[in-house]
């Protein structure tokens, strides 16, 4: 609204657009683009140009449970430069996302999980410009055959949402300030499980899971598992899984 009525005294602020060359990536790629931008009807100082990684976290209030916008990664694009009026700039970028950035594309009842680029351009003495991008982030072959064995012990992917927090599995940790978590629940009826929860923190050359085993009599208890990022045979998976989780 505000600058809207800049525009009807003929006040135009800073423009930017992003434009990516593909915005379907597998976790840890490299994403590319380039970042439109315009200058204002008058001269402005630039403090610097970022680029945010964005995901939607789950956090506790009290009795009640909301989703805030969470940055997860974070890249100077540019320094301090004067933006001359109307002066119309292109800025290339490749950046790599993060191994542990959450997966939006998981065929499931209930995904909470959203990933976007926020663009912000930082101007001194003036109204910030920003520029938003949904990205489709795909599971990397490791997390996508645990998922397939998963399903082929009787689980079906219920939900999947980002919890706020680090996520600690023996001899790894994730890094990002949040973790994702599968919830997968048995296809029989008479199923001793109730449910089982599914993290997974990756790296360049493994992805590590954390498994939440929820069943109908006992406690909850963890397991934990690293996939090398080499070929996984589907079948011999699902049944070292059958053996660690006693499904």
């Amino acid at each position: 609204m505000f600058k809207q009525v800049l525009s009807s005294f003929g006040i135009q602020g800073v423009q930017v657009d992003t434009l990516l060359h593909s915005p379907h990536l597998e976790v840890g790629q490299a994403l590319q683009g380039v970042i439109h931008f315009k200058g204002a009807s008058s001269n402005k100082r630039m403090n610097g140009i970022y680029l945010e990684l964005m995901t939607l976290v789950e956090v506790e209030s009290g009795e009640h449970e909301t989703r805030q916008a969470q940055c997860i990664a974070r890249w100077p694009i540019s320094g301090a430069f004067e933006l001359v009026a109307e002066q119309v700039h292109q800025c290339p970028f490749n950046i790599q996302l993060p191994f542990e950035t959450p997966v939006t594309q998981l065929n499931c009842y209930a995904n909470h999980t959203k990933v976007w680029l926020h663009t912000h351009l930082d101007i001194d003495w003036a109204v910030d410009a920003h520029d938003d991008d949904a990205l489709a982030i795909y599971p990397n072959a490791a997390m996508q055959t645990l998922i397939t064995a998963l399903q082929h012990c009787g689980l079906s992917l219920y939900s999947a949402d980002v919890e706020r927090g680090q996520l600690r599995g023996g001899h790894f940790q994730s890094s990002i300030g949040c973790y994702q978590e599968l919830e997968f629940r048995p296809t029989a009826w008479l199923s001793h499980l109730n449910e089982l929860e599914v993290s997974f923190v990756a790296t360049a050359t493994q992805t590590h899971v954390l498994f939440e085993i929820d069943r109908k009599l006992g406690h909850d208890h963890y397991q934990t598992l690293s996939l090398p990022h080499t070929t996984l045979d589907v079948g011999s998976l699902a049944a070292h899984l059958k053996q660690l989780l006693a499904l």
